[in-house]
């Protein structure tokens, strides 16, 4: 019986302690009235002490889940990582392209992204007619236009 008093004792401490280190506050004891029954007084202490070892691990066990921002941080990171990583150099690659497409020029030499050398002869919003060679001309969407050429083709990027 001695040992169970202790036992009763020792839950009720484990209540008193702060809820979060740091804090400072201490809690107070979850304290459960006795079961009114007709039995004799061990077993409403036993009843006592069942309930309050039971409350005292629901509140240790609530404690040490993670909130939700503990939960989310991780896929918080790994987004931001993403984000430097992946989705802003192709923002940054889009927006060089389109003002390359703007900045076309009747007279341009340009390469497409096939690989295609010529001479812009022609404009369209969306099209552009390429000399490729004497008597040889492509029409090709101005998107695939890759690069404008400024010196002699050794210096191709």
């Amino acid at each position: 019986m001695k040992t169970f008093t202790a036992l009763v004792f020792f839950i009720g401490l484990v209540h008193l302690s702060p809820a979060v280190a740091g804090e400072g506050q201490v809690s107070a004891p979850n304290v459960v009235a006795p079961a009114t029954t007709t039995e004799s007084a061990p077993a409403s202490a036993t009843t006592v002490a069942t309930t309050t070892a039971t409350t005292g691990q629901q509140t240790l066990g609530a404690q040490a889940q993670p909130g939700l921002l503990g939960m989310a941080m991780p896929f918080l990171i790994m987004l931001g990582i993403m984000y430097f990583l992946m989705i802003r150099p192709q923002q940054k690659r889009m927006k060089e392209h389109q003002t390359l497409m703007s900045g076309l020029k009747k007279g341009d030499q340009v390469v497409t992204s096939a690989g295609i050398f010529g001479t812009i002869s022609e404009l369209d919003e969306k099209t552009v007619m390429l000399d490729v060679s004497k008597n040889v001309s492509m029409k090709v969407l101005k998107s695939q236009v890759n690069q404008v050429l400024t010196g002699p083709v050794r210096e191709i990027q």
